[in-house]
């Protein structure tokens, strides 16, 4: 008799196990046809096609080396929310701004909104491109390192253009990646 409730709560908590991992992955397999359909929506030059959806990407990332393309939601909207996307920092600037520091946040993992799980490849000299405002800008890594999980970020002050990307690195750390404006250049 006990041998048979052991086995029956185990049959439950595989079967818990496994449909928690399909859903997850048909999470994951609707988002990221959302995220193409917004991509298409952002670079699709007519505007009366672009009104017709509310919800509508203000900026895209794109990290060739990864094979990253992701678009952001505008930094007020309700939809920048690090549990469903990558995320403007709500410190950050936009790149059109003088000096402007462009912070990125995005989650690590294996979960579906672990967007930035591989990020850790990048490396100095990487290229980045930030489509934002009808303009592409492309950043130049030029500077990697990882800091203590705090939920505080100090970035130095400079009067370059930046784009930085944050993610977790394990469960007490984060990785950072700074990038300086290389090129600017109207779609």
């Amino acid at each position: 008799m006990v041998k048979k409730s052991v086995t029956c709560i185990s049959l439950l908590f595989i079967g818990y196990g496994i449909s928690y991992f399909c859903l997850d992955y048909c999470r994951g397999i609707k988002d990221l046809n959302n995220n193409e359909l917004l991509i298409g929506k952002y670079f699709d030059n007519d505007s009366d096609k672009r009104a017709v959806n509310k919800v509508d990407y203000s900026a895209v990332l794109e990290i060739p080396k990864i094979k990253f393309k992701r678009g952001l939601f505008d930094i007020d909207s309700k939809d920048n929310n690090l549990e469903k996307n990558i995320v403007f920092l709500d410190k950050s600037d936009m790149p059109n701004e003088n000096n402007s520091r462009v912070i990125i946040v995005g989650h690590s993992g294996d979960t579906s909104n672990s967007y930035f799980k591989y990020l850790y490849k990048i490396k100095f000299k990487d290229i980045l491109y930030l489509y934002y405002n009808n303009t592409k800008y492309t950043y130049k890594v030029t500077d990697i390192y990882e800091i203590k999980k705090t939920g505080k970020l100090a970035l130095e002050s400079n009067n370059n253009k930046t784009l930085t990307l944050v993610t977790c690195k394990g469960s007490d750390k984060q990785l950072v990646i700074i990038s300086t404006l290389y090129k600017e250049e109207k779609l």
